[in-house]
């Protein structure tokens, strides 16, 4: 089981769609990078990730306990 679990997470800014079905699992002591050109949304993603924004769709989960 992954440490943090994101699975099929929808993010909108407004009617902006900015994170579309994305999944990711990491697991304990591995290290991850996110890279991609301006506005691919790699700020959502963390940003959503760590709760200061809320998926409209999809399940975060770190450690098993649900954070969505």
């Amino acid at each position: 089981m992954a440490m943090l679990e994101v699975e099929r997470i929808h993010t909108y800014y407004g009617h902006i769609h900015a994170l579309h079905d994305v999944s990711v699992n990491v697991e304990e002591g591995e290290i991850v990078t996110i890279i991609g050109a301006n506005g691919a949304g790699k700020s959502t993603m963390l940003k959503t990730t760590s709760g200061l924004l809320k998926p409209r769709k999809g399940s975060i989960r770190l450690n098993n306990e649900e954070l969505t």
